[in-house]
């Protein structure tokens, strides 16, 4: 089984990472920003040195004296070799050991790396625990023992190479202790970061251990404490969010301990006058057998219908079952639909007044699922109607509007945010099951069906979605 980080090393370890990381980066673009700065300055007086060389030219263009600018006085010395590779400046007699020692190591150094010298690249040797940094140039002329002077490149004068070399350690000094000041400067912020990380990681760590405590108990379906805070408004949010949903849950189970109940209830009913006319019929305690049959049948085919709608409730329940689709016309199936209870209307003297559309609606969906949502809205409507029901199915900018409307006595209003639900009962009877179809027909071809009602007006208005 593989096993997973928790979210406290998860949180501790890649901040930690990440500033170690730029820690790191700031410390090598500090070292790159002062190797390169180190490189300038010595150039700076590298070049001021082969400048003076330039006084002594024939060619007045070249005498050029660059001023050393950089606001350090670094060590700077030159040697300078003939065609043989010989230094004859400085030459005996020397000043000091070290003179003579430091031309001897720079013109061995020559020897060495003459063919990169050569390409005028500025290198750096270290000697005797210090730095050094030197540069190559050519020059043609002729030496006289004190000076050099240039001239064109011809057979009569000689060839030179002046090695000028500074040393570069005070800087390299000065950089090495700002790198060590800032190395732990840095290396305490770091720590104080680590620190902080470690305390606030914690403080997350126990509040993920009350919310999980929290979301635990409403697992368990135990009370849920009053007025629990959390450290974090995220977890609050989310504690608010498990708490609505366990009341979402517990109104489920009580809406279907209520669906069990009632519809025992409803089922229990036709089984008890089934049950009572068959006991009569077999003891022949009922005389017209023909009625007790009838009865007996009316109640069964009730039963079915019953059960035929709960089991289309439970399929359409399932997440998976997908709806049959089919292109049809909603006109044509509200006039059907308006059709089938014309009979039936006419017998109860209510008059129908229908309101369509003359072009045809296109519907993708499943006609029956539909049929059957509408039928149960129009029986709703003829149950309780007085004199007339208004059907109306046309476009608008929203969609397709289907409404029908009756002059009923109403909803009551205690009783209009329920009708919906299955087997509800309210002050005005038993609500059945029928407008639960309805509605999830409707919700599941993405739909909106609402209902308002007042005294001798009750409108259900259901609004679909273009093709």
């Amino acid at each position: 089984m593989k096993k997973h980080r928790t979210l406290k090393a998860s949180l501790f370890i890649g901040p930690s990472l990440i500033i170690i990381g730029a820690f790191c980066a700031v410390l090598l673009a500090f070292n790159i920003f002062v190797s390169h700065y180190i490189e300038r300055i010595a150039s700076a007086h590298i070049d001021s040195i082969f400048s003076r060389f330039s006084l002594f030219s024939e060619k007045a263009e070249d005498w050029q004296l660059t001023e050393n600018e950089s606001g350090y006085g670094l060590a700077t010395g030159y040697v300078i070799l003939n065609e043989s590779e010989e230094a004859i400046d400085p030459c005996p007699p020397w000043l000091d050991a070290e003179e003579k020692s430091m031309t001897a190591y720079i013109t061995d150094y020559y020897r060495q790396n003459c063919n990169i010298l050569r390409e005028g690249k500025q290198l750096s040797f270290m000697r005797e625990g210090r730095s050094y940094h030197i540069q190559l140039r050519t020059y043609y002329g002729y030496y006289d023992g004190y000076a050099l002077f240039q001239n064109e490149k011809n057979a009569e004068n000689h060839q030179y190479q002046i090695l000028v070399y500074t040393d570069a350690t005070p800087l390299i000094e000065f950089g090495n202790t700002v790198d060590r000041i800032l190395l732990v400067f840095m290396a305490c912020a770091l720590f104080a970061s680590l620190l902080a990380l470690l305390f606030r990681s914690k403080k997350l760590d126990d509040a993920f251990r009350s919310l999980n405590a929290y979301i635990s108990l409403a697992g368990r379906r135990q009370q849920l404490p009053d007025g629990i805070t959390f450290a974090y408004d995220e977890f609050h949010e989310a504690a608010k969010t498990v708490h609505a949903m366990t009341e979402m849950i517990d109104q489920a189970e009580q809406a279907q301990k209520r669906f069990f109940s009632n519809a025992s209830h409803e089922l229990k009913t036709p089984l008890m006058s089934i049950q009572g006319y068959a006991e009569g019929i077999q003891s022949g305690a009922v005389p017209d057998r023909e009625k007790g049959i009838a009865v007996i049948i009316r109640e069964t085919q009730k039963m079915a219908r019953l059960i035929n709608d709960i089991l289309l409730l439970s399929r359409m329940d399932a997440v998976d079952t997908p709806i049959r689709r089919e292109t049809f016309d909603l006109r044509e199936m509200v006039l059907y639909c308006a059709g089938t209870i014309e009979t039936a209307a006419i017998q109860k003297k209510i008059v129908l007044r229908l309101d369509v559309d003359e072009a045809p609606i296109l519907c993708n969906g499943d006609e029956s699922e539909m049929e059957r949502a509408v039928l149960n809205i129009l029986s709703n409507a003829l149950r309780y109607a007085k004199a007339a029901i208004d059907i109306t199915c046309r476009r608008d900018a929203a969609g397709v509007v289907i409404s029908v409307k009756d002059d009923g006595s109403g909803i009551a209003p205690e009783d209009l945010p329920h009708i919906f639900e299955r087997f509800y009962k309210g002050n005005g009877g038993n609500f059945g099951i029928g407008l639960s179809i309805t509605q999830e027909v409707i919700q599941r071809h993405h739909g909106i069906i609402s209902v308002n009602s007042r005294p001798g007006q009750t409108i259900f208005r259901i609004l679909l979605p273009l093709q």
